[in-house]
This record gives C-alpha cells, sequence and structure tokens, in this order.
C-alpha cells in the first residue's frame, strides 16, 4: 500500500461511527480464516520476517505508566509507517483481547491481520486484493494520516 495525496471523496464517504463494527468484522474473519496474529511478540516476530504480508495492525491504546509496552508500541507504529502498513488505534486492549480469542483479563496489546493465502493477484506486481471492510479501514487510515491526536476507534461490546 502506498500512501498518496488522499483522495477527499473517499475520507468523506467513510462513516467513522461505524469503524468499530468493521474493525469487529475484520478480525473475527480473520480469526476463522486463521490469519489473525494476537499479542506483541508474535506480531513482532511476523513483521521480522515478512512485513509485506500484513494487511492491518490493530493497536489499543497504552495505558498511562506502562512505559515498556508504550516503547514497544511507538517503535512497532513506526516498524508498520515505514513499512506501509495501516495502524488502527482502538480503545481497549480488553474488547481486543475478546475479538482475537484471547483471555480478556490480561488483554491484547497487538494484533496483526495478515494476507489471505488462497487470494492470489492476477500478475506479480498486482497486490492480493483486501476485503471490502479491510479497504475501508486502510482508506480510514490514509485518510487520517495527518490528523493529530491519532483518531482511536471504540470498539464495540
Amino acid at each position: 500500500m502506498c500512501v498518496s495525496k488522499v483522495n477527499d471523496n473517499r475520507c468523506k464517504m467513510i462513516n467513522r461511527s461505524k469503524l468499530g463494527k468493521a474493525v469487529r468484522g475484520v478480525l473475527t474473519r480473520a480469526k476463522v480464516e486463521r490469519r489473525l496474529i494476537c499479542g506483541l511478540l508474535p506480531a513482532i516476530a511476523y513483521l521480522e520476517k515478512t512485513p509485506d504480508d500484513v494487511v492491518i495492525c490493530v493497536l489499543p491504546q497504552t495505558r498511562p505508566g506502562d512505559a515498556t509496552t508504550h516503547i514497544q508500541t511507538v517503535l512497532l507504529q513506526a516498524f508498520c509507517y515505514e513499512n506501509y502498513i495501516p495502524v488502527i488505534q482502538v480503545n481497549s486492549s480488553e474488547k481486543l483481547a475478546d475479538y482475537c480469542g484471547v483471555s480478556s483479563k490480561t488483554g491484547c496489546n497487538c494484533a496483526i491481520i495478515v494476507k489471505d493465502p488462497a487470494a492470489s493477484p492476477t500478475t506479480p506486481d498486482d497486490e492480493i486484493p483486501l476485503s471490502p471492510t479491510e479497504k475501508i479501514l486502510a482508506d480510514f487510515y490514509e485518510c487520517t494520516l495527518e490528523e493529530f491526536p491519532r483518531p482511536v476507534i471504540e470498539l464495540p461490546i
């Protein structure tokens, strides 16, 4: 994915109030399709080997006073930015853990969605197509690159 000039019409069409459900749907579908990697260390290990296979990175807001996780998250965001991987921030590590099927007591401090190996590009230079919902989240990321503070998506129950 290449970050270029943002199409204002595309950005205006994104309904931000429905993005939480979109994130939940993308995570649930990726989990069923075995394309979901949850946890900071497994995500970093996967990114280290094959960053081109990552479609989206989902990160919850870090808790105040958790300096270690905050530093790891900032470095992960920078890595994703350098590799053109959209980073979606969400409001709850517990809800993210629920969607990923991980213990909600510990929470989930990172989830990445990888490309579907069954989907193949038509030519070697083409990218593997994203699902419509993944495309909406990628567009949202591109449309909000210059927003500060970065928008945080509220996850539904």
